[in-house]
């Protein structure tokens, strides 16, 4: 992992930073962008994205969260990583080059401090609770919205390339690992819908009633399936309230 550069940007009279990142687990260098509160944070909201590299295909999450000015209301550190492959946050089988789980453990959580907050919507919404479920001691909480919470093979939405096979998306299959973390009470989950996945935001919360997990549940808006339809402030509020 190498700085190859740090870029002070001013949007929205908020101003952030751009790291420029190389890492061995990522085919092309990669983007940090942080927002900081002026006085130090406890907690860093990890905005998980969608796309490769910097797209605005379903807007943008991190300037979504500048324009709410979440930096200065909720006192948050704000960052977004982003990813040289579809990011589905797994570790290929055999491309070292798609580590995606290992370049945010390893080169993305170092630059970042306090209680980490995870929050993604459609495959970064699995993102966000597959890096919880499997890190529980890494992150404090993840709210994920409108995402296929159910997918139970590799293969759609991109996700086979990312995955590599059967054998390792078993590891990554969110109803297995709420399996694990039966009558859990102390993780922090916040889930809600929907846009086109309103059938596996309820089939979730219903694996975690079952399970006796912990979790937050609201799937009765419909939005767009965007950054910007309105979803991130009542995900934000969630968060915040569950790591006050």
């Amino acid at each position: 992992m190498t700085r190859r550069g740090l870029l002070s940007v001013l949007f929205d009279r908020v101003s952030y930073e751009i790291e420029t990142i190389e890492s061995p687990r990522q085919a092309t260098a990669n983007f940090l962008r942080i927002a900081r509160p002026k006085k130090r944070s406890g907690r860093t909201v990890l905005i998980l994205p969608v796309t490769a590299n910097i797209s605005g295909q379903w807007g943008d999450g991190f300037y979504e969260a500048l324009r709410l000015n979440w930096v200065d209301r909720y006192k948050v550190t704000i960052a977004a990583p982003s990813f040289s492959h579809l990011p589905w946050y797994a570790d290929h089988p055999d491309n070292p080059k798609i580590a995606q789980e290992s370049y945010l453990l390893r080169d993305i959580l170092p630059r970042l401090s306090g209680r980490i907050l995870l929050l993604g919507f459609s495959k970064s919404g699995n993102g966000a609770l597959t890096l919880l479920l499997r890190h529980p001691d890494r992150f404090a909480a993840a709210a994920g919205w409108d995402a296929p919470f159910l997918l139970d093979a590799p293969g759609k939405y991109g996700s086979g390339e990312i995955y590599g096979t059967a054998e390792n998306f078993a590891g990554y299959h969110i109803p297995t690992l709420l399996e694990r973390h039966r009558n859990t009470r102390n993780l922090q989950i916040a889930v809600s819908g929907y846009g086109g996945f309103q059938a596996e935001v309820a089939g979730i919360h219903e694996r975690m009633e079952a399970l006796g997990i912990s979790h937050e549940y609201d799937n009765s808006v419909k939005r767009a399936h965007h950054w910007s339809s309105g979803w991130m402030e009542p995900a934000m509020a969630t968060l915040d309230r569950l790591t006050r």
